[in-house]
């Protein structure tokens, strides 16, 4: 209980620079992935790419909350690190596809750490446009689909060997 309170003090309640650069995250990702929406009509993933900038939202939102497990809020934060991260497995200058294994590592570590928060904070922030729980389960359903068969297989061998580890 006592690492719990200095987790929620001294990792969550970061400065206001801190916070603010994740919003600013974010906000330049939205913008590039709604200027490619918009250059790109006919891409086919517009629905996924839409819903990048509002899971990483959601994970933000989250780590913050104070009523989210500190167990659940290590999943989030790491699926946050990767959003953030330039080590990607597909890196982001790489248009739709980089953005897409940032959606499956959030959706699959979200999916891992949902069933620890109670929905109502969950649907509390989430602004995508269909059910987060529905949302999740299309996306890991057409994971393959999404960012290729080869790049799926890595992702899901990755999180099989943090299962095992």
């Amino acid at each position: 209980m006592n690492d719990e309170k200095i987790f929620d003090t001294e990792v969550l309640e970061d400065d206001e620079q801190s916070q603010n650069m994740r919003m600013d995250f974010y906000r330049r990702l939205r913008m590039k992935i709604d200027d490619y929406i918009e250059k790109h009509p006919a891409c086919g993933m517009g629905k996924y790419l839409a819903a990048v900038p509002d899971v990483f939202y959601l994970l933000i939102k989250l780590v913050a909350d104070p009523d989210v497990p500190v167990s659940a809020k290590a999943k989030l934060g790491g699926a946050m690190l990767y959003f953030i991260s330039p080590l990607d497995l597909v890196p982001d200058f790489l248009p739709v596809v980089g953005w897409m294994d940032d959606l499956i590592v959030g959706v699959t570590l979200l999916n891992r750490a949902i069933d620890d928060v109670d929905p109502a904070i969950v649907d509390n922030y989430w602004l995508g446009e269909d059910k987060i729980y529905d949302f999740i389960k299309n996306v890991i359903d057409k994971g393959d689909k999404l960012v290729g068969t080869k790049i799926w297989n890595k992702l899901k061998k990755l999180f099989e060997s943090k299962n095992n580890g």
